[in-house]
């Protein structure tokens, strides 16, 4: 039998021959009933897991999160990691300058909705492309001024949320919407925009604790947000600079052209010039001087009108656009046939009254002129100047009864120096500008001017502009 102080835990003597027994204690009543409570209390394990899940979602959300260099796509990651995990909708609304690689100019930009998720749909929330102007009194604006996450817990009281816009608060509170984390999006000390969480009747309303959450979850893709921000910039401006190498690469290829076109074209002139004298020199008995000097004024007249027009297109392409007004097309052409004398072909009108279009008048009359003078030298019987308004474009077109324009040669006409084969001799053809100068100065009216088939044959040169006031 086990002696009392045995069993009160007090040492016994051993019996001989047998080891001592370890003295053991027995524990206080007092510390075995805390251990227990603090394994059983409650809600213990329900915070735990929830602790467990958050952190899951944001490891998640460190490589879900930022895949790719777009910003669209980045806010989108964001919504798709966010919902359902942590709210059952989500969106992501960018200054419309993020969006397009640049930095955010002033609060008062719009904001355009880039990205949204959701559990299901007519949920009455902004859809995804739609700008928003934030009021004042939103907690989303609320919280971009502060630069703190705002929790609204009951959506369908805040007066501030639902005037923002009153039809979209009321479809969203019927859909079953409740509660709101709204936390600005910030990078580098910008605000990039503000995100948007959502919580509906599946699940309870946002708390005190999500906060930091939420705020976890947005700083992570703001980073992303901006790097793909600052990407998208760098790319455009690279872009740009391709684009401008190639601009003045070509620029130079055609001044180099022009340059080497427009020699040749005073070359001709001068050394046909030249020789007439060099033979008047040499033998001056035999020289008609009447001969020679008709001769020669021919070329000093053919090498002033080349620096004209050379003058007049370099004007054309310098020069920006002043003194614009509105101008009946009817009237302009009325006015200037009736001045022009010496055609070698009768000039018919159909001219339409109305076709006003906002233009620097000299610059159409010259226009006008180099169309007609290239008419008279193509045609065969008549030329044709006819004016309409078609929809809210002023057309003037002229058309002549000669050759035509072949389909390969209908854009060559109009760079500096070309003649079509019948025009080759500097006797019958022109400068070789006026084509140019024409469909320079069109363009300077943000028009155009081409060339067509005429019925039964000829060319249709037509000058399209916008009408006045458009």
């Amino acid at each position: 039998m086990v002696s009392s102080n045995h069993r009160r835990g007090k040492a016994t003597q051993p019996r001989t021959g047998e080891p001592a027994a370890p003295f053991i204690p027995a524990a206080p009543a007092a510390v075995s009933e805390r251990w227990l409570l603090a394994v059983s209390e409650p809600g213990m394990g329900r915070l735990a897991l929830r602790a467990r899940e958050r952190l899951n979602l944001l490891c998640d959300a460190g490589s879900h999160i930022g895949t790719s260099l777009d910003v669209t796509r980045t806010a989108e990651e964001l919504t798709e990691i966010a919902v359902p995990r942590f709210a059952d909708y989500a969106g992501v609304d960018l200054y419309d300058g993020v969006l397009r690689g640049q930095e955010p100019t002033t609060p008062e930009e719009v904001l355009r909705r880039a990205a949204f998720a959701g559990i299901r749909e007519g949920s009455g929330l902004h859809p995804v492309d739609a700008p928003i102007l934030l009021l004042p009194s939103t907690p989303q604006a609320r919280s971009m001024a502060t630069g703190q996450p705002v929790i609204e817990p009951v959506l369908s009281t805040d007066i501030g949320w639902l005037a923002q816009d009153p039809e979209r608060g009321r479809t969203a509170c019927e859909h079953g919407i409740h509660s709101l984390v709204a936390v600005p999006m910030r990078a580098r000390g910008m605000t990039l925009g503000v995100v948007s969480f959502y919580r509906s009747a599946a699940r309870n309303p946002f708390e005190e604790d999500d906060l930091a959450l939420a705020e976890e979850l947005v700083n992570r893709a703001a980073v992303c947000v901006d790097n793909a921000r600052r990407y998208a910039h760098e790319r455009a401006i690279t872009r740009e600079l391709e684009d401008a190498t190639t601009s003045l690469r070509h620029s130079l290829d055609h001044q180099r052209r022009f340059t080497a076109d427009a020699s040749h074209e005073l070359r001709t002139p001068l050394a046909g010039l030249r020789i007439q004298l060099e033979e008047a020199q040499l033998h001056p008995d035999q020289t008609d001087l009447a001969d020679l000097l008709r001769h020669a004024l021919t070329d000093v007249d053919r090498l002033q009108a080349i620096l004209t027009d050379l003058l007049s297109l370099a004007r054309s392409e310098a020069r920006p656009l002043t003194a614009l007004e509105p101008v009946d097309l009817a009237e302009l052409v009325e006015a200037d046939i009736a001045r022009r004398i010496g055609d070698p072909h009768p000039v018919r009108l159909d001219l339409v009254p109305g076709a006003l279009a906002d233009v620097v008048h000299i610059q159409i009359c010259r226009v006008l002129n180099n169309l007609l003078n290239n008419a008279q030298r193509h045609a065969a019987h008549r030329v044709t100047v006819a004016v309409r308004r078609t929809g809210d474009i002023a057309e003037l077109s002229v058309i002549d009864d000669g050759p035509g324009v072949r389909a390969s040669e209908r854009e060559h006409i109009f760079q500096p120096f070309t003649r079509l084969d019948s025009a080759r001799s500097r006797d019958r053809g022109g400068t070789g500008l006026g084509l140019a100068i024409a469909r320079d100065i069109a363009r300077a009216h943000h028009g155009t001017l081409h060339v067509e088939d005429a019925a039964p044959t000829g060319a249709r040169f037509v000058l399209r502009l916008p009408l006045a006031g458009t």
